[in-house]
């Protein structure tokens, strides 16, 4: 397998398929220590059978999978397998394969197209061990029956083992309104939390050691995310982080300012913060994101975005709708705010699903009929309801649920991509990332509830594969934000798992 190692987690999945089905496989990280790297390669190049080229934004660009490559294709014996979406231009000349199988990045994906990437490997190099089992001689008829035999007793064993080990989940299968998962599952996976709430937790201490006049006022978003994602964690840092946010609040709208512009999403996460550790709202915050929503119950990108419908965004109005049910219920509304705040999370609820029957057409700001995850918006809205509302059934989930076989491939983030006008006459372009995994494993988790046994057993998968994503893999811990976030979702969402 040629691939950059940006990509070793795919290439894993790939490599083992390909193990499972009976093929001997090399990449890079079967090089014997040591041996020379470059000869090694060149011989393994030469003995192979078949090179699969993993294609993706990283190894169109890296010289040694491009000259593996081409040496391949000299050969006669390249499979290119498209990993990212990628353009002819993209290529080096002359690598770029029409016909190349696209296997996606998520495992959703690739399982999804593992019976034909494996298919495609058999048509060009014949099957794995069955095949070369099959070109050996037959044994006497004596030694075969006692083969058969121990094949026998061997088969009840394989057979038998994995259905008891298994027994919980076969069951799922038969029975799809039995539980997603198992209590002893999600008690085990918060437990395999530690390491990624430590992480974020001293990533918000490193962030509030820096100097407040070099760092500006963005970290009322960034730590406060982590602070969220990390509560218990970051206890300790709570007096710093409101010191911190006085030290940096805008004069103008007593809010924060990131990226330029007072930012919902920043100014929800620092509200947030506040909820989590129970600490008084900073002086202003709470009138600046009241006086920020819509008559109809949204939010925009910015507080002081023009106020017009198409501006209007799912993202924020759900993190802040979640923000102020979560302040609501920590106690640190002030008593002559609460009727207001009440009254603003009711607009909030109703704006958010507000959405057509069909949720795959479910749309988010800028209008556009191409974009393919828009049923993410559902998601956003099915989890922020469930939150406001203590867990009532919602329009968004019967959207997210009516949809859910068209999911998107569960990508690590999606841009805005969108300009939006201010106040001040100026023009913001939008290009905030929007998490998606996380949010679609919760509105999987809080619209169980509301599915019929086949959505349910569509759930089951993506709830199963949430829980038990391993939340101290290097890929997951460098991004802090989405390591936060995803354990903030969790958090919010798990209760309904051990309330099945």
């Amino acid at each position: 397998m040629s691939y950059s190692s940006n990509d070793r987690p795919v290439a894993m999945r790939v490599r083992d398929a390909l193990e499972q089905a009976g093929y001997a496989v090399f990449w890079d990280q079967s090089t014997p220590p040591g041996k020379d790297w470059d000869s090694w390669i060149r011989d393994q190049l030469t003995g192979a059978k078949l090179v699969v080229a993993l294609w993706t934004k990283s190894s169109v660009a890296s010289p040694n999978v491009r000259h593996e490559a081409i040496i391949a294709r000299e050969a006669g014996k390249l499979l290119p397998v498209m990993v990212d979406a990628l353009a002819p231009t993209d290529f080096p000349m002359g690598l770029f394969m029409v016909q190349a199988l696209s296997i996606g990045r998520s495992a959703r994906e690739f399982n999804a197209m593992r019976e034909k990437f494996l298919a495609e490997v058999a048509a060009r190099i014949g099957a794995g061990d069955e095949a070369r089992a099959a070109a050996q001689p037959k044994p006497s008829p004596t030694r075969r029956n006692r083969r058969l035999l121990i094949a026998f007793a061997a088969g009840l064993i394989a057979v038998a083992v994995p259905v008891w080990l298994f027994w919980p989940q076969l069951m799922s299968w038969l029975d799809p309104d039995a539980p997603p998962v198992s209590p002893d599952q999600v008690r085990a996976s918060v437990a395999g939390e530690q390491v990624a709430r430590a992480r974020v937790a001293s990533r918000a201490d490193a962030t509030l050691s820096g100097d407040p006049a070099m760092i500006g006022s963005t970290w009322a978003w960034g730590a406060g995310q982590l602070i969220a994602g990390a509560p218990g964690e970051a206890r300790g840092l709570g007096q710093r982080y409101f010191d911190y946010l006085a030290s940096v609040v805008n004069a103008d709208c007593r809010c924060y300012y990131s990226d330029s512009i007072p930012h919902t999403i920043a100014n929800a996460w620092a509200l947030m913060a506040a909820a989590k550790l129970r600490h008084p709202i900073p002086p202003g915050l709470l009138e600046a994101v009241l006086n920020g929503q819509s008559p109809d119950g949204w939010w925009m990108i910015s507080l002081n975005a023009v106020p017009a419908n198409e501006n209007g965004a799912i993202h924020p109005t759900a993190l802040l709708t979640i923000a102020l049910a979560e302040a609501r219920r920590a106690g640190i509304v002030p008593a002559d705010q609460r009727a207001r705040v009440d009254a603003a999370l009711r607009r909030a609820v109703a704006w958010l699903n507000r959405g057509p029957q069909n949720g795959a057409d479910w749309s988010d700001y800028p209008a556009n009929e191409r974009r393919t995850e828009n049923l993410l918006f559902a998601a956003y809205a099915a989890v922020a309801s469930h939150v406001a509302t203590n867990g009532e059934p919602s329009a968004a989930a019967g959207a997210f649920l009516r949809s859910v076989r068209q999911l998107p491939p569960a990508t690590e983030q999606i841009p805005s991509g969108a300009y939006i006008s201010l106040t001040t006459g100026v023009r913001f372009f939008d290009d905030y990332r929007h998490p998606t995994a996380p949010w679609i494993g919760a509105a999987a988790v809080i619209a169980w509830r509301q599915a019929d046994s086949s959505q349910r057993r569509v759930l089951r998968e993506i709830i199963r594969q949430w829980v038990e994503t391993n939340l101290a893999d290097d890929a997951i811990l460098r991004q802090d934000w989405l390591t936060a976030e995803t354990l903030f979702l969790r958090a919010l969402a798990f209760p309904a798992l051990e309330r099945r």
